[in-house]
């Protein structure tokens, strides 16, 4: 998989004390090796010829072993796993590729199907959708790409309960503003649902989109959502979510941000509420670094931004659209390199830092403090911080917390 290298880190969230989604984690049982049932193999020399043969042999707590290659006509799940013995679809010793024109319900058509594992497959080339499941439940992806489709890439709409790891989605929405739904879509009353380390990059929409559900519960952390159409990261008309230790940077098009914050007219209920983003750095977007904005109604209520870095974003770092707010707002211990922010009355604005207080390079993407940051070595606040910072190093390191998405810790 590709790392950007200001997003190295090992996730440091259950010592910091934060609950965020991800049940599934906790709740795979049945993992390579196997650990229950049995062992379907597929590819030379193995019992089946098609994956599709083998899923379609498969029973609760069965594990279907696929050789490294190329397979042809996708996969349509028909059977579900069960609690504690799911389905599991992996390939050993490199990466399996599954191609075929794909449609409306995916090359990999999940439905409503549910107990599922994906590890170390990529589904490429689809006609309609990557990968697609609706109405399913208990689903885990890891190590696991989407390399090309027309539409979305993997979309989970009424999905709850989900883990998606270590993913690379590349190359979808080749339709463009005519695709339907975006390269990682969670929406539509998915809940439960934590994306990490994953990356999302050189896509024709959205990179990561959390939209259309109350009381979400989704986290999405860790991961490089990069060079894609923009936003690189968006919440739309969801609530409780949370935005963290990403990096988001290249939006190709002048109006959409590196993270956005939105309620657009496709929403029923025309609110987004309590949507937490810090430690995220977002530098080099087409348009700000971060944007909120309601598309001709809404409310934005308890949103908070914090500790993050904004950096070379061609609108400056936050761009203000929407004027509907609720609840109690904050701008805290943020980085504006680009400039003076003109700030948003709804929001409760202090400790943030304009200008280059002293990164190491930001030349090369390199947005850790200096020794000489002495406008952001402690100057931050404690109220509403994080307990750790983009490389989940605990927060505060010193006297005070640091402003930015980075604790400055001193040499050895």
């Amino acid at each position: 998989m590709k790392r950007d290298r200001i997003a190295l880190a090992a996730v440091a969230v259950a010592a910091a004390g934060l609950v965020t989604a991800g049940p599934a984690a906790g709740s795979v049982t049945d993992v390579p090796p196997p650990a229950s049932g049995r062992t379907l193999t597929v590819g030379p020399g193995g019992q089946y010829a098609t994956v599709q043969a083998a899923a379609d042999a498969a029973r609760p707590g069965d594990n279907v072993r696929i050789a490294p290659g190329e397979y042809t006509g996708g996969l349509s799940i028909k059977t579900s796993g069960s609690p504690g013995k799911y389905i599991t679809f992996y390939s050993e010793d490199g990466r399996a590729v599954v191609k075929g024109r794909g449609g409306s319900k995916g090359l990999l058509a999940l439905g409503n199907h549910s107990w599922l594992r994906f590890h170390n497959l990529t589904f490429a080339g689809s006609r309609g959708f990557g990968a697609y499941a609706d109405g399913a439940h208990d689903l885990v992806f890891e190590n696991f790409g989407i390399d090309g489709s027309q539409d979305g890439g993997l979309v989970l709409l009424n999905t709850s309960n989900a883990l998606v790891d270590g993913c690379e989605i590349k190359g979808t929405n080749a339709e463009g503003t005519s695709a339907d739904h975006e390269a990682l879509t969670l929406g539509h009353g998915s809940r439960d649902i934590e994306v990490r380390h994953c990356d999302v990059h050189d896509n024709g929409e959205e990179g990561i989109d959390v939209k259309y559900t109350e009381n979400a519960r989704i986290s999405i952390h860790h991961n490089v959502s990069s060079n894609n159409r923009g936003p690189n990261i968006y919440v739309d008309s969801a609530s409780d979510v949370q935005v963290y230790n990403n990096v988001a940077r290249g939006t190709k098009n002048a109006t959409k941000a590196g993270i956005a914050l939105a309620v657009e007219d496709w929403s029923e209920t025309r609110v987004l509420d309590n949507v937490k983003v810090y430690n995220n750095v977002s530098y080099g977007n087409a348009q700000a670094g971060l944007s909120i904005w309601v598309e001709s109604s809404g409310t934005l209520s308890n949103v908070e931004i914090v500790n993050n870095t904004f950096h070379g974003n061609k609108k400056g770092a936050i761009s203000f659209d929407g004027d509907e707010y609720d609840g109690v707002n904050i701008l805290r211990n943020n980085i504006f390199a680009e400039g003076p922010v003109s700030g948003n009355g709804a929001f409760t604005t202090d400790h943030n830092v304009t200008g280059n207080p002293g990164f190491v390079n930001p030349a090369a993407s390199d947005f850790h403090l200096t020794e000489g940051a002495a406008k952001a070595i402690d100057k931050g606040s404690a109220a509403s911080a994080p307990a750790f910072d983009l490389d989940d190093k605990p927060r505060p390191a010193g006297a005070g917390h640091d402003v930015g998405a980075y604790e400055y810790t001193a040499p050895r």
